[in-house]
């Protein structure tokens, strides 16, 4: 009985571990450009364009949401996020924004289930993190625009 309990108390923190955010998700913007959206944190300095048709979380409570409605399982990205994306319209895929607790080189990396792309805004590391089931093309298309504002 004693190693039940512990076994629940190490998946329950581990859950909570993978979904949280960042406080600086409150200073996040959508805003319409053309056909696309063009996110912002303007306290962290960074902005990228993302695709319409999608769920978008920027808080556990919306995560949660999004989660119960989703036919696919979801990928853990482990962080501090800023925001979770989730767009079906075409190919299902998803996708987080983070702000890095330690010092990562400016860089492509590849898993087995993501890809990364890390950038310097002054002080702050940000990792941009995609599924691999997208298709080339949309991966190419966030990281492209995936920068520091000016």
């Amino acid at each position: 009985m004693y190693k039940l309990i512990i076994a629940i108390c190490v998946l329950f923190l581990y859950s909570c571990g993978a979904n949280k955010y960042s406080s600086l998700s409150k200073y996040n913007s959508l805003e319409r450009e053309g056909d696309y959206y063009r996110f912002k944190n303007d306290s962290l300095n960074v902005t990228m364009l993302i695709f319409g048709g999608f769920d978008m979380a920027q808080n556990k409570r919306e995560f949660d949401s999004i989660k119960k409605g989703l036919h696919q399982p979801v990928n853990k990205y482990k962080g501090d996020k800023l925001f979770y994306l989730q767009n079906s319209t075409y190919k299902t895929y998803d996708c987080a924004l983070l702000v890095e607790n330690k010092v990562l080189p400016e860089k492509l990396k590849e898993s087995n289930k993501v890809i990364t792309k890390t950038i310097h805004c002054g002080n702050s590391i940000l990792s941009f993190k995609i599924s691999k089931t997208t298709f080339d093309e949309t991966v190419e298309f966030y990281f492209k625009d995936f920068k520091c504002l000016k």
